[in-house]
């Protein structure tokens, strides 16, 4: 271990920590993360600089903890030359070239560590930018063990010393009232991992109607090989005995872990579901809610992207760097390790994983919402997480967790039941509560519309288990997708890159018809323009948050004739503003008319070409505006929000194909002023 002498004289227990008040940009980039607000006067523990100090200090002096600090500054370099060319062609905002003015502060949340910030060079405003990001740990045993939390990763998932922390964790764990779930009714079939931790046998077992117990819940990618699945013919030999041995690889390891913890069944969806049964997957996919709340501990295996590829696993070698550390009375050897810089930055995307394969599954968002606490195996380390905050081998600790219906929708509960003031939700007065609710599911549904699922007809079920849990919490209907207090509302979807799927799912105005993010919630105050008449959902099976074979909204509102105007809109054309939808005007209204938003599957961004095929087959197609609500904000123009409808061929009733903002100029009228408003059914 060799250390320069800016490096030995960092004050570890006295370093300042980051302005209170700052505020991080999020950059979309790994090594660009500026902060914004910091104070001119306000600095840290002064290091190297220059980069040129740095390098020699790393390379000449060969200083341990330099050379970490060095790789992530020259990657910093590296970011900022490969963007360099796109900001001089003016396709992306150009970032100022940091000063490599060096200083450290405290490592802002998170753990042990430190950050290293740089002024940048920009000529009207110069910003700080975080360079380098650096944690800390200690060995089982060193003398700093009480004070630093952190321990080396280990390099494979499951070794003895894993679980030794797992089963820590989950020790500590059961001494949070609101996280442990104790012993809770079980499912009604398990697997039976046995006494015998040796035993190369499970079974299935179905248990009784009252019978509770400890259970670990499942969380993984199947992938595309559905391999020991339990059907109808397998089913009578599953419950004698299970080989061990012929299961995927992420399966046996759950049964190890499970036995390793001291819990004696396992819930495991592709075992305990026949899978060839319709109508028992259907009832048992309609109890998620209970499965995976009732779990005693919920294990995902995040970084696997289908069974095959186990819980386990081995973990990318991470480089330390010895040094001595003192704290109080105690001194020992801490071991410094670079950490992600946009993570550091935007704490969130640890907790999120957003670059995990489990985290890219439609079905693992309920998962991991629904359950108390859950054991999360990642391809850098192992997470736990509960109620109490979010945790990593390393020593990362954050105080916040995933979206949870055990933690966010509780304390929104009890905050609301104690001040029952009405919040004004456009033209519907509603409780606090139920707009923090409705917030919650909005933001819920931004999440899981991008995941992937195996079969396309899942994306309502895969949400079933949120649903009823937010139906009983709102007291509401759920109507494919969208709740029946607020369905003009939610009728106003806006789709983020989103596909409408080939075969039906759901109806045309549900975001459950496309594949992308959908965009929900009015924020401003509005006047409801359009009522809503009847509605029917006809479903598949009997859950009723399930598969819809057939739904409609028979409702009056408005209706304005909407006329394409494509001749101008060709994304191939030199110096094409990628504007990804031609705009539309009314007979009454400004000519210019508005810029529309189609549900399309492709942006003229993205795949130029297939925009263009999409735009021209609306050519001579009767379009029209249904007008469904008017927002009103001071100092502004009335703006009405309304859907791009258009007959279904050969028929009377109407489809969605997209969204749209529209004003009395592009208008031409006020549409509530109108004295014929037609009642239309929407499928």
């Amino acid at each position: 271990m060799t250390l320069c002498t800016l490096c030995k004289g960092i004050p570890w227990e006295t370093l300042p920590s980051a302005p209170p008040d700052v505020d991080i940009e999020l950059s979309g980039y790994q090594y660009l993360q500026p902060f914004y607000g910091w104070p001119e006067d306000v600095r840290g523990y002064s290091h190297h600089q220059s980069i040129e100090a740095l390098r020699n200090s790393a390379t000449v002096l060969s200083c341990d903890l330099c050379c970490l600090i060095l790789k992530q500054v020259e990657s910093c370099q590296s970011e900022l030359e490969e963007l360099k060319p796109k900001w001089e062609a003016d396709t992306i905002t150009k970032y100022d070239w940091p000063l490599w003015e060096l200083w450290i502060v405290k490592r802002e949340n998170g753990g042990d560590g430190f950050w290293v910030m740089s002024l940048t060079d920009g000529e009207e405003k110069k910003e700080v930018r975080l360079v380098a990001a650096i944690g800390l740990c200690v060995r089982d045993g060193d003398p700093l063990e009480s004070r630093i939390r952190g321990r080396p990763v280990e390099q494979h998932g499951g070794t003895l010393t894993a679980f030794s922390r797992a089963r820590k964790w989950l020790k500590e764990c059961n001494e949070h009232p609101s996280c442990s779930p104790g012993e809770t009714p079980l499912p009604s079939r398990i697997i039976d991992v046995g006494v015998d931790t040796n035993s190369p046998h499970v079974k299935l077992r179905e248990t009784g109607t009252h019978e509770h117990g400890k259970y670990i819940s499942l969380s993984y990618c199947w992938g595309n090989e559905q391999a020991c699945t339990t059907t109808k013919a397998t089913l009578a030999d599953r419950k004698r005995q299970i080989i061990i041995s012929d299961l995927p690889k992420t399966h046996q390891d759950a049964i190890k872990l499970a036995r390793e913890l001291g819990v004696r069944y396992l819930w495991i969806d592709s075992i305990c579901i026949c899978q060839d049964d319709h109508e028992n997957w259907e009832r048992e996919s309609a109890k998620m809610l209970s499965i995976y709340r009732n779990a005693y501990l919920t294990v995902a295996a995040s970084r696997a992207k289908d069974s095959s590829e186990g819980l386990f696993g081995e973990r990318p070698t991470r480089e330390y760097v010895e040094l001595g550390y003192t704290s109080g009375d105690l001194r020992g050897q801490a071991l410094a390790f670079n950490l992600p810089l946009h993570e550091e930055a935007i704490s969130s995307d640890y907790i999120s994983m957003p670059d995990e394969p489990l985290s890219d599954r439609a079905w693992g968002l309920q998962e991991r919402v629904l359950s108390h606490r859950m054991l999360l195996y990642g391809t850098q380390q192992l997470f736990f997480e509960c109620n109490k905050g979010f945790r990593g081998e390393d020593g990362l600790s954050l105080k916040d967790r995933f979206k949870s219906v055990h933690q966010e929708l509780e304390e929104e509960s009890e905050g609301v039941e104690q001040d029952r003031n009405e919040a004004s939700c456009g033209n519907a007065k509603i409780t606090n509560k139920k707009a923090a609710l409705l917030g919650s599911w909005y933001s819920l549904l931004w999440v899981y519309g991008p995941r992937k699922l195996t079969n396309a007809s899942d994306k309502l079920p895969a949400m079933s288990g949120l649903a009823s849990v937010f139906a009983e919490r709102l007291e509401d209907e759920y109507v494919a997708g969208l709740w029946r207090s607020h369905l003009i509302e939610g009728l106003l979807w806006q789709g983020l890159r989103c596909r409408r799927v080939q075969e039906y799912r759901s109806p045309s105005w549900s975001w459950a018809s496309m594949d992308g993010i959908p965009g929900l919630g009015v924020e401003q105050d509005y006047d409801t323009l359009a009522k809503v008449l009847d509605v029917k959902v006809n479903l598949k099976g009997a859950n009723p948050y399930g598969e819809v074979t057939d739904a409609r909204i028979k409702i009056r509102a408005p209706m304005e004739r909407l006329y394409l105007a494509i001749e101008d809109w060709d994304p191939n054309k030199a110096g094409f503003a990628y504007d990804n939808n031609p705009k539309v005007r009314t007979a009454n209204g400004n000519p210019e008319g508005t810029h529309s938003r189609f549900d399309f599957d492709f942006t003229a961004e993205d795949a130029p070409q297939e925009a263009l095929k999409l735009v021209k087959s609306l050519k001579g197609s009767e379009l029209f505006a249904l007008v469904l609500l008017k927002v009103t904000e001071e100092s502004y123009d009335d703006q009405y929000q309304a859907l791009i409808v258009t007959k279904v061929k050969g028929g009377e009733e109407y489809q969605r194909l997209g969204f749209i903002f529209l004003d009395e100029e592009t208008l031409g009228r006020k549409p509530e002023q109108l004295e014929d408003v037609p009642i239309v059914t929407l499928v």
